[in-house]
């Protein structure tokens, strides 16, 4: 490895040239395998190894750990499809089009940066007039809301883009039920009847819907660039990377992107999006696509600040390492996605609730040890 470079910056090398990945020591190949492992990105490894049709040319104590990851993307991935079946079944008397989001749109659509990807819940959209029935036909076929405090349950019902999450009660999956991609208290407010109005239909499906391709992808750029995703770093950063490889081989793709975040009040998340995947992975943006969104970037000392602080959570760490920099990044970048998630009265009374809590707790904790 280059001295020169710390073990983030050897993994992104890696990830963006797999070819590097054998000529690299035993020890350093079980580092990047641990820091893969840590992002949530070592099973995605698997099938981009097995792409490039190096996977054979490793050692066997490597390629064991690799089909031990790729085992668990595959159950996973067959634990979505069935989940999504039951959830379909489930609503089926409604006619209401299943509209899936994230991880089980790219599976479902069979993107190809959904392979390897690990899944925890399904997340699905629909008109804020129909959760009602959404939420009581999913009760009725085995999932309840997961028992939450009278202020979280009120936090999601009056101020979040989604009820509280669906646990079933055998196979413990969850569904996150949404109205909206982003929580209706905060500043940018998306018009969900207008991602509703252009969803398409998953091929070979009855009846289960994914947003467009632009709005699929924008949509992933606000999760990650101004909701409160970082934490995800690279694993997320990835998955846009993914959406715009594959969408950007149309030019219509890129011709409607920036007109469609205009429309939706989604460009300066776009900004950050377009700026970093270039960076960091190496993502091609259409040169003109660049230069017209950086109409769309905020001042100086902002952009400079948020480039430092996003370049810092994306760069994994050594996962033995604890580094108070990017712990610090995290946090500004947390406090970042609360201060554009709600108006300071309502920030001002949700973060004293929570500290409220969280002293009562640890009250609790010392009284009883």
């Amino acid at each position: 490895m280059a001295e020169s470079k710390n073990s983030g910056e050897i993994f992104i090398d890696v990830w963006n040239e797999p070819s590097i990945f054998p000529t690299l020591s035993i020890d350093e190949q079980d580092l990047f395998l641990r820091i893969a492992r840590k992002a949530g990105l070592l099973s995605r490894f698997c099938y981009i190894l097995d792409a490039a049709q190096i996977t054979e040319t490793l050692t066997t104590k490597v390629q064991n750990h690799l089909q031990g990851a790729r085992f668990v993307a595959q159950e996973d991935a067959r634990m979505l499809r069935w989940e999504v079946n039951r959830i379909q079944r489930a609503l089926i008397e409604t006619e209401l089009p299943l509209i899936l989001l994230k991880g089980a749109a790219y599976l479902m659509s069979d993107l190809p940066m959904a392979q390897g990807r690990l899944v925890a819940d399904v997340d699905i959209l629909c008109n804020k007039a129909d959760i009602a029935k959404v939420e009581e036909l999913l009760s009725k076929n085995g999932w309840q809301g997961v028992e939450l405090e009278p202020y979280d349950q009120r936090y999601y019902r009056d101020w979040m883009h989604e009820i509280p999450p669906m646990r079933h009660g055998e196979r413990l999956t969850e569904v996150d039920v949404h109205h909206a991609i982003l929580p209706k208290t905060g500043r940018l407010n998306p018009d969900s009847e207008l991602l509703i109005r252009d969803i398409v239909p998953v091929k070979g499906e009855n009846n289960i819907y994914t947003l467009s391709r632009v709005d699929m992808t924008l949509h992933g750029v606000v999760h990650l660039f101004y909701d409160s995703d970082f934490d995800k770093g690279l694993r997320g950063l990835t998955d846009m990377d993914g959406l715009f490889r594959h969408f950007g081989k149309s030019e219509i793709f890129w011709q409607q992107l920036i007109p469609r975040a205009v429309e939706l009040n989604l460009v300066r998340p776009l900004y950050y999006a377009l700026q970093t995947v270039a960076d960091i992975v190496a993502t091609p943006i259409p040169k003109w696509v660049q230069d017209e969104i950086k109409v769309h970037a905020p001042i100086r000392p902002i952009g400079w600040l948020m480039t430092i602080l996003i370049q810092r959570m994306m760069i994994p760490n050594h996962p033995e390492e604890r580094d108070f920099i990017s712990w610090l990044a995290w946090f500004l970048l947390f406090i970042r996605s609360h201060w554009l998630r709600m108006p300071p009265g309502l920030l001002f009374k949700h973060l004293t609730n929570k500290w409220v809590r969280k002293w009562r707790f640890d009250v609790r904790n010392r009284r009883t040890v």
